[in-house]
């Protein structure tokens, strides 16, 4: 089977270029054409003579994703529909997110098809997982992105469809594919890489991003939503076997060991994660390490929920339906709660909506394949 150029790093690429008998500078013109030239396929590739690209013709391909749709929202959110291609038997649909914003464009880069995490507010979880998705397919969705609007995204957030540290080796492998100066080349500090959390890989995530120089100022956010422990095992079942206790041990050895300032993401259950017990949590919560916690309104989703999140969900529901729920993000109990938490001195961002029209926000991306 021919190898997807685009999910070869720069220096596993030298060593197959030596393999075959290729001086190991072509490998790094190839490097530059497939990941800053964003070459599509071989014959795209510049600088190297013709009969060497018939020789890595046997050898190596350059598989883009295909777009399936797009669509876009109110607010200029656009959220592309990708099909993987022919170099994986099973081919799967995928989803990706450009957000436009006015000092930034971010990409929501999906790492899985599904998800088998099965966070029980998530569309996607509710897919469960129907495959890893490989590096070559990860890169590409920023890679389509940029050919299909023109814009180069300033920042990554690997928030898309799927648990990244459940595809670790392919999440990496992408993560030092898109921020090798000869390639894509962008800052560290502009990704940011979310998990729910396990224990042991938030250590080794902290681990392999302060060996490479390349990637040390990557941030991590945790898809915390409740800092009761009990709740939050009934909103994401595997932090039952990852308690809560076990990963702030991780997320202060993250912060020691990388200087980098973590972030909580709080999805909003009106009723449910904002008790007088929760801001105080919270505000001890922030003073163990330097964060700061974005709080992000709850977005319905058009499938069945357990207790205690169905009666919620059908009420947002009926609110946006009867025209009484013009913005999620001006409930006037959500800006209590965060006016609440400010009192306590935390450091809060209200995550604004984006693209919850065409169900792109936050937990609302799923698809059939």
């Amino acid at each position: 089977m021919k190898q997807n150029l685009r999910g070869i790093k720069q220096q596993e690429l030298k060593e197959e270029i030596k393999n075959l008998g290729i001086p190991a500078f072509r490998a790094e013109q190839i490097f530059i054409s497939v990941h800053s030239k964003l070459a599509k396929n071989l014959d795209e590739v510049k600088g190297i003579p013709k009969e060497l690209a018939l020789k890595l013709n046997p050898h190596f391909t350059i598989e883009p994703l295909d777009l399936i749709t797009s669509t876009t929202s109110k607010d200029e959110t656009v959220k592309f529909l990708f099909g993987t291609g022919d170099t994986i038997s099973r081919k799967v649909k995928i989803e990706s997110v450009l957000i436009k914003e006015e000092d930034r464009n971010t990409v929501c880069v999906s790492t899985q098809a599904g998800c088998n995490a099965g966070c029980e507010f998530c569309a996607t979880g509710k897919m469960g997982l129907l495959r890893n998705l490989t590096p070559a397919e990860i890169v590409s969705q920023i890679y389509e992105i940029i050919s299909i609007t023109g814009i180069v995204p300033s920042n990554l957030v690997f928030m898309g469809m799927g648990e990244p540290f459940l595809n670790y080796a392919s999440l990496m492998d992408s993560l030092e594919i898109l921020t090798d100066k000869k390639g894509f080349g962008i800052p560290s500090r502009r990704i940011t890489v979310s998990t729910v959390g396990f224990t042991g890989r938030i250590k080794k995530f902290a681990d392999d991003i302060s060996a490479n120089a390349n990637l040390r100022n990557i941030k991590l956010a945790l898809s915390l939503h409740s800092t009761d422990r009990g709740f939050r095992e009934t909103l994401i079942p595997v932090s039952k076997k990852n308690t809560l206790p076990a990963i702030y041990d991780e997320l202060v050895y993250f912060y020691r060991k990388t200087g980098n300032k973590v972030t909580y993401e709080y999805i909003y259950f009106e009723g449910l994660n904002d008790t007088d017990n929760d801001v105080k949590r919270l505000a001890k919560l922030q003073r163990m390490i330097p964060s700061n916690i974005n709080v992000i309104p709850f977005h319905p989703v058009d499938f069945e929920l357990k207790p205690p999140l169905d009666i919620l969900n059908k009420k947002i529901h009926e609110k946006i339906i009867h025209g009484k729920e013009k913005s999620l993000s001006n409930s006037k109990n959500l800006l209590d709660f965060i006016a609440r938490l400010r009192k306590e001195r935390v450091t809060v961002n209200l995550r604004s909506s984006s693209g919850v029209d065409i169900n792109a926000a936050c937990g609302q991306l799923a698809v059939k394949n």
